[in-house]
């Protein structure tokens, strides 16, 4: 039996003032780019993303989710022991921004800045470590935040640039005698690690050879390989959802007993997914906020949590490498 004195106690989420609608001009390339239409018809569902502007950073964004999730919870900042989530992309290859983030928020020296490079499970994988040291007592709370700027970090005369919006989503996990709202019940990842490679973010070289500092290469970008554009419709679209049915299945619940958030790349994985679950449309914030990569499940979580009518909340993240990552949290009443 998981306790009721541990779990979610505070959430928040932020995203930048500035709108980019489907009409914006940075897509008028891919519009045109006859190559990439049956890619572009896999993105579904965007009409806004909101966008980074000139004068902000993806660490500004993810201090005020985190500051909105601890005031959420009634902490301070003194009060967290532990730091996890995800800056993605960061300023640097090596140090990741939780590490700026730490400073930002002012948090004590004691809180060890966590990282996870596993997107876009970050989020969901962030909330099961941090519950379990928690009840091992390893710590008493737990600021989990995950932040994406994938704006900047997209070519877009490619397909997938449609979908990308920057944001961030937090949460904050403790110990509490009131006021715990999720628990986290149980988890289950699904890994197919023999397609690692058919997507990824690099740099392309422009002159590879030499020593590292005399190396040239492009920004770094999100790349989608033509296995990796199968393997969208294949894994993400069929294949992800096995791993929720085999949580629902070992928990002795059904897809009524539901509400699904799920990774926010396209409104066709959303309904494939409900299908598959046999339970009512995903809650999305896909329409208004895009496709936030690593943050898309912690904003829809923080969001629309006032819409989740169901006692269980099954959360379904998709991973590069490519895996897929469910997790259910069951609402405290």
């Amino acid at each position: 039996m998981v306790e009721n004195n541990i779990g979610v106690i505070g959430l928040g989420y932020q995203v930048p003032a500035l709108v980019r609608l489907n009409d914006d001009p940075i897509f008028d390339a891919l519009k045109k780019n006859s190559s990439q239409k049956e890619i572009l018809a896999l993105f579904q569902g965007f009409e806004r993303r909101h966008v980074l502007g000139p004068d902000e950073s993806l660490v500004s964004i993810m201090v005020a989710a985190a500051e909105k999730a601890m005031i959420d919870a009634g902490v301070t900042a003194a009060d967290i022991d532990l730091l996890m989530g995800c800056a993605s992309l960061s300023h640097y290859i090596v140090p990741s921004d939780l590490g700026a983030l730490h400073g930002r928020l002012g948090l004590p020296e004691r809180a060890m800045p966590l990282p996870l490079g596993n997107d876009f499970s970050n989020f969901t994988e962030s909330l099961v470590i941090a519950d379990a040291l928690i009840r091992v007592g390893r710590v008493r709370r737990v600021l989990v935040v995950a932040g994406g700027d994938w704006t900047r970090a997209v070519n877009y005369n490619q397909g997938a640039s449609v979908s990308a919006a920057d944001g961030a989503g937090a949460a904050v996990l403790g110990v509490a005698s009131a006021g715990v709202r999720w628990i986290v019940q149980d988890q289950q990842a699904l890994v197919r690690s023999d397609l690692y490679g058919a997507m990824y973010v690099s740099g392309d070289p422009l002159k590879a050879e030499g020593q590292p500092e005399n190396q040239e290469y492009s920004g770094p970008y999100f790349h989608m390989t033509q296995e990796g554009y199968n393997d969208f419709k294949s894994f993400g679209g069929k294949t992800a959802a096995i791993s929720a049915q085999e949580l629902l299945q070992r928990q002795g619940l059904s897809g009524s007993d539901i509400t699904l958030i799920g990774h926010q790349a396209s409104t066709l994985l959303l309904d494939a997914w409900a299908d598959a679950l046999k339970t009512k449309p995903a809650l999305s914030t896909i329409k208004d906020f895009g496709n936030m990569t690593v943050a898309s499940i912690a904003v829809t979580l923080a969001a629309r949590e006032e819409d989740i009518d169901t006692p269980y909340v099954m959360l379904l993240a998709l991973g590069l490498d490519l895996h897929a990552h469910a997790v259910l949290l069951r609402r405290v009443m």
